[in-house]
């Protein structure tokens, strides 16, 4: 959506940032000090909600995902609910590890907000379909498509030379690695705590209300 709140943050300032930042950087190599900025940058707060919502998807299923293999009836064994529920796990960082060089390509040719957007959008559609997911099956076929068209962590990294100045750039990172943690923190803990509860009544989907939290977030993030 070229209206949508990400878009006119990170698509709108990063030519001006950059300009700023160029600026700055010639100032500082010739000697002179650099004007230090009076409030936070919108793309870089706008990159942080992505971030937030993007690593939120990532974690929720992690308290949950034994009893998703109770759910679908793969065993009874005890011993076996965490070799299932580990492909649960892992079927979204094989998703990344198989597209992350190709989206890479694609944010340097097209630009890192599409990127982004895609990420999001990813979050969006197949979270809410791994919430309604029937079998296991289809299960990891949605967290595996989510981490396929994801990309957001990597062009988050790239996109920092672009937002913000050489002096800016460890104090951005920090950012960036906290607010990856904070969604890797906040996922388990609205995953544990939703799952089970009853979205709508009827419907057979006991990860189908922290899923749709998620989906939320990514939606409200962009």
């Amino acid at each position: 959506r070229t209206g949508s709140a990400l878009r006119l943050a990170l698509g709108g300032l990063p030519c001006a940032t950059c300009s700023r930042s160029a600026a700055l950087a010639r100032m500082a190599e010739a000697g002179g000090a650099a004007p230090a900025l009076d409030r936070p940058c919108r793309a870089m707060v706008a990159l942080l909600i992505a971030l937030f919502a993007n690593a939120v998807a990532m974690a929720s299923p992690f308290p949950f995902a034994p009893f998703l293999v109770l759910h679908y009836g793969l065993t009874d064994d005890r011993a076996e609910i965490g070799y299932y529920g580990g492909f649960i796990l892992s079927a979204f960082m094989l998703g990344r590890a198989m597209s992350s060089y190709h989206l890479g390509l694609l944010s340097d040719k097209h630009g890192r907000v599409l990127v982004i957007e895609i990420g999001l959008l990813s979050c969006i559609i197949f979270q809410l379909l791994f919430g309604l997911a029937p079998t296991f099956g289809a299960a990891l076929a949605a967290r595996l498509l989510m981490g396929l068209f994801n990309g957001i962590i990597g062009v988050a990294k790239a996109m920092l030379p672009e937002l913000v100045t050489a002096a800016q750039q460890p104090r951005a990172m920090s950012a960036i690695s906290g607010m990856w943690g904070l969604g890797n923190v906040a996922g388990p803990a609205l995953g544990g705590l939703l799952y089970g509860v009853p979205l709508f009544a009827g419907v057979d989907a006991p990860a189908l209300l922290p899923t749709s939290l998620g989906a939320g977030l990514a939606l409200a993030a962009r």
